[in-house]
């Protein structure tokens, strides 16, 4: 049986849910097969792909998943799928040694005990910053895209950027390319206020997973993460990627957008992120788009504005989405929200139902570009 989260997982437990990527991934092919030009079919597909991919990784850690690839390998002939499948059986390996590692001391407080532990599980409608923190980010986009370690160019007005020294983030020792301190007038005005305001360590394209994996965690362990978009390995490394020296906490970029900003509740630094979007925007962040729940109270106070919104359309719902638990939000079915950075609106208040009303995702993307060339 499934040991406390982030203890070991049980073979039937973990099967089930990769049987569930599975259907999701086959079902989110075939509407892409039929209907490739439409971008949320693509956007679909893609976080189809990458559950599928984080699910088989974790059943290849489960007594289950170890047997069936040691089956495999004795069985293959081929030297190249051998090594694959050799990796794969390393690598689920050191998973399970981790987790087995990770239960010791762990406290957790999930009474039900159902392998899903609530990192950040606050009511977002108390006014606390520390619920899921996320950019619901459903297109990858490729405009502006940096590829490989190239960070030339990336100082701008206010960037106080420098090599950082190495970061041990889990088991695993990260040399980051730089480190950002947010400016000292706004940093003095959050520290005011009780927020942290953490230096932010930009990764190396090849940590790419090891962000991701931060996102991974959140997603299984935060009962209001069925917002949360997550990227592939690849996608991640196209981007430029801002964690906190401990990991817990980060930001990334996709070229002038903000997405897949987290925080987990034993984080070093709490109530940080209009520090990272602060940060993040000094780094050219200028807009984001996120479901209409508590996040863009959030970003209203660190300076984006409404431009346009979309309605809900059940046909593109997360594949996890839970009605229940966003109730309270347009019955469970929350507008997306596309909002653009502002300098003069810093701490201003969300009014919500601001923005125009647009017809696709794409057009509430043009409609925020269109304000930012201006």
């Amino acid at each position: 049986m499934c040991q406390k989260y982030p203890g070991p997982r049980c073979t039937p437990h973990v099967r089930a849910r990769l049987d569930s990527a599975r259907r999701r991934h086959y079902s989110a092919q075939a509407v892409f097969d039929a209907n490739p030009a439409i971008t949320r079919n693509r956007q679909r597909l893609a976080a189809a792909k990458t559950n599928l991919d984080a699910r088989s990784a974790e059943y290849d850690a489960t007594p289950g998943g170890q047997t069936e690839l040691r089956t495999q390998l004795g069985a293959e002939d081929d030297p190249g799928k051998r090594e694959k499948l050799q990796h794969r059986l390393e690598t689920g390996k050191a998973r399970r040694q981790q987790q087995i590692r990770s239960v010791s001391g762990f406290t957790h407080d999930d009474s039900k005990d159902n392998g899903h532990g609530h990192e950040r599980d606050t009511d977002p409608d108390t006014g606390a910053t520390r619920s899921v923190l996320a950019s619901q980010r459903m297109d990858a986009g490729t405009a502006g895209q940096r590829t490989g370690d190239d960070r030339t160019g990336m100082g701008r007005s206010g960037d106080r950027g420098s090599r950082s020294p190495r970061l041990l983030i889990g088991d695993r020792e990260v040399v980051p390319t730089q480190v950002h301190t947010l400016d000292t007038v706004r940093a003095s005005q959050l520290r005011r206020r009780g927020d942290s305001t953490p230096d932010l360590y930009e990764l190396a394209s090849s940590d790419a997973d090891l962000y991701r994996q931060q996102m991974e965690q959140l997603k299984v362990s935060n009962r209001f993460a069925s917002s949360v978009h997550i990227y592939s390995d690849d996608e991640y490394a196209n981007m430029r990627l801002f964690v906190t020296d401990d990991g817990r906490s980060g930001i990334a970029l996709n070229d002038d957008e903000i997405v897949s900003a987290f925080s987990h509740r034993d984080s070093k630094y709490p109530s940080a992120a209009k520090s990272m979007l602060a940060v993040a925007v000094q780094q050219g962040g200028r807009r984001l788009d996120c479901f209409d729940t508590a996040l863009p109270r959030i970003y209203s106070e660190a300076g984006f504005v409404p431009v346009a919104r979309l309605k809900w359309n059940d046909d593109y719902a997360p594949d996890d989405w839970n009605y229940a638990i966003y109730s309270r939000y347009n019955g469970g079915r929350p507008d997306v929200v596309f909002m653009a950075h502002n300098p003069a609106a810093l701490d201003s208040r969300y009014v919500p139902g601001s923005g125009h009303h647009v017809d696709s995702y794409d057009d509430g993307i043009n409609a925020v570009r269109a304000l930012i060339r201006r």
